[in-house]
């Protein structure tokens, strides 16, 4: 009889920041390193891959880890999915959990992403690849509906999502730097500029509604005293 298997999925990482920042810091002196540019851009490819099927997953199409079959689920915790052909179980509890606090669900990313995959398996020059990843990793989630919420690369570059801003913000550009990149730069720069005015805008408006809030409970207590007050007063 076969072994059944219980192993969880194992989704692809984010890519490491140090490989992001030696991309960029030969790109400024005007090396193209392919074998580097290609270890990004396909570790990308995998990485969308990855989140695309956790998103699958969290819509109710799980897939087996050995066959990619998918498997429709009820979301209720102790459902098994089960891979006849492949001899594995796992209950939906087990297999979401492998999943969770990846930053595999990149909301607001999906165009981004399929116009990534889609363009970057057909490109041929190491420059087009260079500005395919440098477009991807300079978005914004929400960004074609002008929320800016946060930056796409948290969820594609390894890091604290409140490190990456800083960190691409710091990545290396020089003189030999691709025209198209240096124009991104100065998209990305003005996007982060958008988001803050956008957050600081929204936390005074919070404050704002906070202040009135309080007010008003202020007032409606000084009313419910004043109307004591008297009644203390009409029965004396």
């Amino acid at each position: 009889m076969t072994e059944v298997r219980y192993n969880r999925p194992i989704w692809a990482g984010r890519i490491p920041r140090q490989k992001i920042a030696e991309l960029y810091a030969k790109d400024a002196q005007g090396i193209w390193d392919e074998e580097l540019i290609d270890e990004v851009g396909i570790g990308l490819l995998v990485r969308i891959e990855s989140i695309f099927q956790a998103r699958d997953a969290n819509n109710g199409l799980a897939r087996c880890p050995h066959c990619q079959r998918g498997i429709e689920h009820n979301f209720d915790k102790e459902f098994l999915l089960r891979c006849e052909s492949c001899n594995w179980e796992l209950t939906w509890a087990e297999y979401q959990k492998s999943f969770r606090g990846k930053h595999l669900i990149a909301s607001g990313m999906t165009a981004f992403l399929k116009e990534y995959v889609q363009k970057y398996r057909v490109a041929r020059s190491v420059q087009e690849k260079m500005i395919l990843i440098d477009t991807l990793i300079h978005r914004y989630h929400w960004e074609l509906e002008g929320g800016l919420s946060g930056p796409g690369a948290r969820d594609l570059i390894s890091g604290k999502p409140n490190e990456i801003i800083d960190f691409l913000n710091n990545l290396s550009y020089g003189a030999k730097s691709s025209p198209e990149i240096l124009s991104t730069r100065q998209e990305w720069l003005d996007k982060v500029k958008t988001s803050r005015e956008q957050y600081a805008s929204a936390a005074t408006e919070r404050n704002q509604k906070k202040a009135k809030k309080i007010e008003r409970e202020r007032l409606k207590r000084k009313v419910r005293e004043e109307m004591l007050a008297r009644r203390r007063d009409s029965s004396e």
